[in-house]
């Protein structure tokens, strides 16, 4: 198997995306889109200070022949008795199986608001996140 396939994207280096199968989006497309809609919601849902309900985004999986039913992307803060600053904020990459009875996932940012807004909003992040989709999506079809 060749895992640096995710969902309906080859990644194939310099030469970017290919788009696989009807669908008219690519991979980076669908990131992107989450990306923008986690951002936003993270501007007006997020507060600088104190607990709030996850803010959470998913895409699905078009590539078939991987054991994974979709992406998603999380934002949350940890409970007080694990981490006691009422500012810091986590970003939480995740992969889920068909049933959703099992998940993969890994923490791609954290900080205070302003700081995970950078990260995700960065150049950078969507390369990051692909990133952490490959190692998840290995750690699923290797469990």
């Amino acid at each position: 198997m060749n895992y640096n396939n995710v969902s309906n994207v080859k990644f194939n280096g310099i030469n970017g995306v290919n788009k696989v199968g009807d669908n008219d989006m690519t991979f980076q497309e669908q990131v992107d889109e989450m990306l923008g809609k986690i951002s936003e919601r993270a501007e007006l849902e997020v507060p600088e200070y104190g607990d709030f309900a996850p803010v959470m985004e998913f895409f699905p999986n078009l590539d078939k022949d991987t054991d994974v039913s979709k992406y998603g992307l999380k934002i949350y803060k940890m409970p007080k008795d694990i981490v006691k600053d009422p500012k810091q904020r986590y970003v939480e990459a995740a992969v889920y199986m068909p049933a959703g009875d099992y998940k993969a996932d890994k923490i791609v940012a954290m900080g205070h608001k302003n700081e995970i807004l950078k990260a995700i909003n960065s150049p950078e992040f969507p390369e990051k996140l692909n990133q952490a989709y490959r190692e998840l999506l290995n750690i699923i079809e290797n469990q």
